[in-house]
């Protein structure tokens, strides 16, 4: 972290004649030619990682199946032959046969033969098609084996949110955006090959736990100005979710499940290339003195942008090179901003909001992707269109995530969330398509709710630890979901529970949104001591500043210069 006394305090243009980094950032514009090659290279990276993080949804979806009849099957062993009806109960989906009777020595597949008040368990399973590893593997009658799959891939997230925000914060963002999709892509890919369910469910938790990371967030929301910050960042999420609606699309075209592994694991391999395509985020850079890499990438973003910035902006940046000595030379005495972050009340009180908050949102925004595959219609149709919501939803929080603040938003599109999917339970079957709108009405109240929590949660942060304590916060919140696979099981209940329980939990960052600092309008911390003042109302003067009496003078032009220059960004 840079002291507060070798820091160069830059404001907005009009003031003291200086600017800071979101003034230049402004002259350097949010939409040119390196912010949308940045956009584009993050959102490809982000659509596949997405599609691997949800590819247990295809790949360990339900097989329909039934029981083996050798009096049965070797006459018609089709999956649907009619003589299912009589030799099979009327459950779908049964681990159980008709027994044969006793009394019948002539044993033919017809209904005489079966004694409709006696069952047997299923020695062999039959399954309707062999594209899921349910199939392959023979879990047909162990459905706990098929969510455990779901369980254990966020398990891993557990551990990789943690990991990864501590590398993203100490070594920079670039690492992480560089390095996960090379590790997710070689996982998956070694785990197409499994040659059982253990060998699979091992590499699924790998997968995971060395991998993803939200470290494409953080950098759409350093690379821009604060006004700019959400439009971009949304911009990035719409196009994410453009690129993972089309893993309907792929499952639908490639339904086997090793062949769907490798079509949509390979692809992250490419982003090889972007070690060098991609620079580190400059806020980052200015965080830990890396003052000459950070005027590289902001004349960079002028260059490929064909701006020319002011005089001031040059002169500023001159400024902060010619500091790099003495920064470093502080830098290297505090380097614990972690530690320093979690000795704040206000940081750690704020971890376990996010955290609750989080573990809500994630638990129905995970659970009703998971579930589409048990709600009416075709399963990988619903997928995409769950994807696609995200679009329109963007679009709305753009226009009101910054004008309406952030509290007031999240509450009332949980507040939706919970209506919709209540609603939707409880459709007649007879109007499914009814059904069906209001979960995906559901899924975009859920979908804008969990995209503003993100952008909240790390806007209330200080950028020498932002990816560490929002990923701290994830930490905990990821056990939403590893409790989300588990939600098609409730169907076996009563139809229609598991919307039910999303509608309920909903609730919770419905309430406890209203707990979060308002970040709207306020430029991103950088300290610890800037994430705290933002507790402080704006018409309340800093503790360690008091207000100037009737009988100080006001600063202005009377007041002389600092005797030196506070910098910060």
């Amino acid at each position: 972290m840079i002291a507060k006394d070798t820091n160069v305090k830059m404001v907005e243009e009009g003031g003291d004649g200086q600017f800071n980094l979101d003034g230049i950032l402004s002259e350097l514009g949010s939409f040119g030619k390196y912010q949308l090659l940045l956009l584009a290279l993050l959102a490809f990276r982000d659509a596949f990682l997405n599609m691997c993080n949800f590819n247990y949804v295809f790949t360990a979806a339900a097989v329909n199946h039934r029981c083996y009849v050798p009096e049965c099957d070797g006459w018609d062993a089709r999956f649907n032959a009619s003589w299912t009806s009589f030799a099979l109960p009327n459950d779908t989906s049964t681990c159980f046969r008709m027994a044969a009777r006793s009394d019948v020595t002539n044993q033919s597949c017809a209904p005489a033969h079966f004694d409709v008040d006696s069952a047997l368990p299923c020695q062999r399973i039959v399954y309707e098609d062999y594209n899921s590893i349910v199939a392959e593997f023979d879990l047909g009658c162990e459905p706990w084996k098929r969510t455990l799959v779901g369980t254990v891939h966020n398990l891993g997230l557990v551990f990789s949110f943690v990991i990864s925000g501590l590398i993203s914060d100490r070594y920079g963002r670039k690492v992480i955006i560089v390095g996960t999709p090379l590790v997710v892509g070689t996982v998956g890919l070694v785990k197409s090959f499994s040659v059982s369910y253990w060998m699979l469910l091992l590499l699924e938790f790998l997968e995971t736990a060395l991998g993803y990371g939200n470290a494409s967030m953080v950098l759409s929301l350093e690379t821009v100005s604060q006004k700019r910050r959400v439009m971009f960042s949304c911009i990035w999420d719409i196009l994410t979710s453009f690129g993972t609606a089309f893993f309907g699309l792929i499952a639908w075209q490639v339904p086997y499940w090793r062949s769907l592994t490798r079509a949509i694991y390979a692809p992250l391999l490419v982003t090889v290339f972007y070690i060098f395509l991609v620079d580190e985020g400059v806020r980052w850079l200015l965080a830990h003195n890396k003052r000459d890499e950070a005027v590289r990438v902001l004349n960079k973003v002028a260059k490929y942008n064909n701006i020319t910035l002011s005089t001031k902006a040059k002169d500023m940046l001159t400024k902060i090179t010619e500091q790099r000595k003495a920064g470093q030379e502080e830098a290297r005495v505090d380097t614990r901003h972690l530690m320093r972050a979690l000795q704040s009340r206000t940081m750690v009180s704020r971890v376990v909001l996010v955290a609750a908050l989080s573990f809500c949102s994630f638990f129905v925004y995970h659970g009703t992707i998971i579930n589409s595959g048990t709600i009416s219609g075709d399963k990988y149709l619903n997928y995409a269109a769950l994807q696609l919501v995200a679009i329109p939803t963007r679009v709305i929080t753009a226009l009101t995530l910054t004008r309406f603040g952030r509290k007031a938003p999240i509450c009332v599109s949980y507040l939706l969330c919970m209506v919709f999917f209540i609603a939707s339970a409880f459709m007649p079957k007879s109007a499914s398509w009814s059904s069906l709108a209001l979960y995906l009405a559901g899924m975009m109240a859920s979908s804008y709710g969990v995209f503003s929590l993100s952008v909240a949660a790390m806007e209330v942060f200080p950028t020498t630890s932002r990816n560490s304590l929002t990923n701290l916060a994830n930490t905990l919140a990821r056990f939403g979901t590893v409790l989300a696979p588990q939600a098609p099981l409730l169907e076996q209940y009563m139809s229609g529970l598991a919307s039910v329980v999303f509608g309920v939990a909903a609730l919770g960052p419905a309430l406890l949104a209203l707990l979060l600092p308002d970040t709207s309008g306020v430029a991103l911390p950088d300290d610890v001591a800037d994430a705290e003042r933002l507790d402080v109302p704006p018409d309340v003067p800093p503790p360690d500043v008091p207000p100037p009496s009737a009988h100080e003078p006001s600063a202005g032009a009377d007041q002389p210069p600092p005797s030196s220059q506070v910098v910060r960004f």
